[in-house]
């Protein structure tokens, strides 16, 4: 590769990683979506949060890896997080079928 391709590669990145947003402004929304997400899975019962369905939580963590900066410890949070939305959902949908 060229060293003119190799500079205009790095150039992309660090802009890329300009635009995102500091790791350290996610721990706070990374919290809040787990409290959320523990307490949807907990109770079993989506009625209240009926609009805030596993979609929304999923847009929510994926825009949130998308838009931030994570470090690793990040990104495994939001890796748990999505296992969790989708043992939920398994769960619910075997609920729902019995």
């Amino acid at each position: 590769m060229e060293k003119s391709k190799i500079l205009q590669v790095r150039r992309a990145t660090q802009t890329t990683r300009a635009a995102l947003r500091p790791a350290r402004g996610a721990d706070a929304q990374l919290d809040h979506l787990e409290h959320m997400i523990r307490s949807l899975a907990l109770s079993g019962d989506s009625k209240p949060l009926a609009h805030l369905d596993h979609a929304y939580w999923k847009r929510r963590l994926s825009a949130l890896g998308d838009e931030s900066d994570l470090v690793a410890t990040q990104r495994a949070r939001v890796l748990r997080l999505l296992d969790r939305l989708e043992q939920n959902q398994a769960t619910g949908s075997a609920k729902a079928a019995a």
